[in-house]
Parts: structure tokens; sequence; C-alpha cells
């Protein structure tokens, strides 16, 4: 498939929404490409906060200020598509335990012993790179936060815990990502005490948040991100 079928919107990626398109303009307005795909991936990082949900379209995305990795994804594609920068998603097999520091213990033992992580990719330079802007500022430790940049392949997720790439695909395949899922994170209970223990952990200073994940993923998981260039 050319890069420029990656431009289309999609039924989740609404890159033809006027208050999509019009945000797209405004992060990017004046800007080289690398910097509008730095604009929108800061965007998309920082000002929607990473939660638990179902499956939802960008616009709802954009307007609730929060969102589940695909649903973070299918808002930036959204962004970049609009802004004339083909992207698309990128579907990676993780193990689960990869969650267990964000997620309160009884919600974590819900999960199977593995998940599909999605992120989007972006097409620049006659190459495609992971633009991974899942996580918000605020759930990790400053030192730990690489952004990205041209030649830069980002995924946040811990390389220990990455099973494979199960692949590219211009549209969101919900069934893939969400049947696996579908019965934990769709419940309200589970979106409210997740939601609750995050903003917990947002709220941490930087030696609490080391002890939480030190805890969570072991020493070794923490010293590799820790030094991480």
């Amino acid at each position: 498939m050319e890069a420029s079928e990656y431009l289309k919107p999609t039924n989740l990626a609404q890159s033809d929404h006027p208050e999509i398109a019009e945000l797209a303009v405004k992060l990017t307005s004046g800007l080289e490409v690398a910097d509008a795909v730095k604009s929108l991936y800061m965007f998309v990082r920082d000002a929607v906060k990473w939660t638990i949900e179902g499956v939802k379209p960008a616009i709802e995305v954009l307007r609730s200020r929060k969102g589940i990795c695909f649903n973070k994804a299918s808002l930036q594609v959204a962004l970049l598509r609009a802004a004339g920068i083909p992207a698309r998603y990128r579907l990676e097999e993780v193990d689960s335990r990869v969650l267990k520091p964000y997620l309160p213990p009884r919600v974590y033992e819900l999960f199977p012993s593995s998940v599909i992580h999605v992120l989007a990719e972006v097409h620049l330079g006659g190459v495609w790179l992971g633009c991974d802007a899942t996580l918000d500022f605020a759930l990790s430790m400053p030192s730990w936060k690489r952004s990205w940049d041209v030649g830069v392949d980002l995924s946040c997720i811990p390389p220990i815990y990455k099973i494979k790439v199960v692949g590219q695909y211009p549209d969101l395949p919900v069934d893939v990502v969400l049947n696996p899922i579908r019965d934990v994170v769709e419940k309200d209970w589970v979106q409210r005490e997740v939601d609750e223990y995050l903003d917990k952990i947002r709220a941490m200073s930087p030696e609490e948040k080391l002890k939480h994940f030190t805890e969570g993923w072991g020493s070794s998981v923490v010293e590799n991100l820790r030094s991480r260039r």
C-alpha cells in the first residue's frame, strides 16, 4: 500500500472531522513536517491522559481528553492525516506484566498473560517510524521519557515486555485489539478505579514514583529505562 493511502479518514481516525482538522492546523501551522509530527505527538501524549476503556473514535478522545493506547493512537493518526502526514496503526503483542505498576492489583489480575499494545506510526523520509504517545508525561519518570524525533522509532514499552509486532494497519482492527480484554476494560468500576489509581501515580514525587515502578517491574527493568538514550 502506498503511503498516500494512509491519508484517508476512517471510522475511528476521523481526519476529516472539523474539530480535528482545525486542531491539526493550529498545532502545525508554519512548521516543517518533522516539527509538525513532534507537535502533534506532544499534544496527544500530554493533553490526553492514558486510561483503561473501550474503543471510541478520535473525536471522542479529543473531547474527553483521555484514552487507552488504541484510542490515543486513533486521535494521533487522525491529526497526522489531517495535517497531510501519512500515518497508520502499529500493533505489538506485549507481556501484560508491563501493566502491573499502572493498575490496581485486583484489576491487573483480570488481564490475560499478553495484550495488544497500539501506537501510531508516521511516514517520514521514506520510512515508517513508531511515534508512541500513549503515556502522558506525569505517568513517567522524566529521565525515562524519550521524546520522538527524526530517525527515532519510539515505543513506550520496555523491551523486555515486547513479544512481537503483530502488524501495521490503515484502520484499527477492533476485534484483534479489544476481544481479549473487552470483559475487563468496558466495566464501569474498572474504569473508575483505574482513573483514581493513575491520578495517584501522577501526583507522586519522583522518589515515590521510582519506588512504585521498582516494586512493580523490578530494579533491572527500571535501571534499563533510566539508562536508555
